[in-house]
């Protein structure tokens, strides 16, 4: 972007960033300052942002500006450019996403914090997802956007009950949580309730079943559970009474055991009063697992229900499948009403 005067109507986005990311580059410069305040004022008239961080090969942010268009500033290892930063836009249908390659120096997760900092600052918008591979985009977190929409977890990243706690305690996620295995000595078992409304937990052997009755979670999905027959047993007993898991949508539990699997139908439905179907009576045949996403489940020839005295239903089933030697129990329980 050349040094000609626009006016606020004339501003395009990718002049706004372009100018704002070359700058970037060469930070030690006095003119840095005044420019990244020249596209603050610029910003102003301009529209609201949300920013993403998502991790595939690399952390990156995604910006989207307006509905249908997105902005994303990543570094990749597999992109090779003759100069950096460069862009590229991608047409999928009636979206775009218009990508900033930058160059990977060995320190790409501190740069793309200060980068989405940046980018929150000129757009005054806020993080609306970010997919974590570091212990350090964490305690990020924490102190810089403590509320957010979407947050997932990779596998490892969390060694610890104390650091899981920190995060439960001091960030808000709104809509859904994503949580890769924990890295734990031994068969430690947390028995505090997860605070967010939507909880997608994988190797999720640690969770209990004191987590789960005390928490007010709307959707829950474990794999690899440890859960017994008895533990979800009791669950649908606590639902039914009304007093807790009141707040439940939808409970997926997936548990991989070495057991005799012919006992397991008795005890999750001993001393329940349940109706069987062997159809659909009006049961949804999808669940709304968040904002953005919907998943369908899987046709089920045999369904049990449950009623609460509220008039939702609350309906069950469970699929079978062999690992070799070890079996896998699917559960699902799905919460309704005649009216939805």
């Amino acid at each position: 972007m050349g040094d000609e005067t626009k006016s606020p109507d004339e501003i395009d986005e990718k002049d706004i960033l372009r100018d704002f990311f070359d700058q970037k580059l060469s930070i030690e410069q006095e003119t840095f300052e005044l420019r990244r305040r020249r596209l603050l004022t610029f910003s102003k008239s301009y529209y609201p942002m949300t920013v993403t961080i998502p991790h595939e090969k690399e952390p990156s942010p995604q910006c989207s500006i307006n509905q249908g268009r997105n902005w994303v500033i990543t570094h990749d290892k597999r992109k090779k450019s003759a100069g950096y930063p460069h862009f590229e836009s991608i047409l999928t249908g009636p979206k775009v996403s218009n990508h900033l390659f930058l160059n990977d120096d060995g320190n790409a997760t501190e740069d793309l914090k200060k980068m989405t900092e940046h980018i929150c600052e000129v757009f005054c918008s806020p993080i609306c997802e970010i997919q974590i591979d570091k212990q350090s985009l964490i305690e990020w977190l924490i102190k810089f956007q403590p509320l957010i929409r979407y947050v997932s977890i990779r596998k490892d990243v969390v060694t610890s009950f104390e650091s899981l706690d920190r995060l439960f305690q001091n960030v808000r996620v709104t809509e859904r949580f994503l949580l890769g295995s924990i890295k734990l000595n031994g068969n430690s078992q947390y028995t505090e309730p997860i605070p967010f409304r939507s909880i997608t937990i994988t190797g999720s052997s640690w969770v209990t079943l004191p987590s789960i009755l005390n928490g007010t979670n709307s959707i829950i999905r474990l794999h690899g559970s440890k859960l017994s027959p008895k533990d979800i047993n009791t669950i649908l007993k606590e639902w039914q009474m009304g007093f807790k898991l009141y707040n439940l949508e939808f409970l997926e539990v997936d548990i991989s055991t070495l057991l005799n699997l012919d006992s397991f139908p008795g005890e999750v439905l001993k001393d329940l009063s349940v109706t069987r179907n062997d159809g659909n009576d009006g049961r949804p045949t999808t669940v709304k697992i968040h904002d953005e996403y919907i998943i369908t489940l899987p046709l089920a020839h045999i369904v049990f229900n449950l009623a609460r005295n509220d008039g939702m239903i609350g309906s069950f089933f469970a699929y079978r499948v062999n690992e070799g030697e070890r079996m896998m129990i699917i559960f699902y329980f799905q919460v309704w009403s005649k009216q939805s």
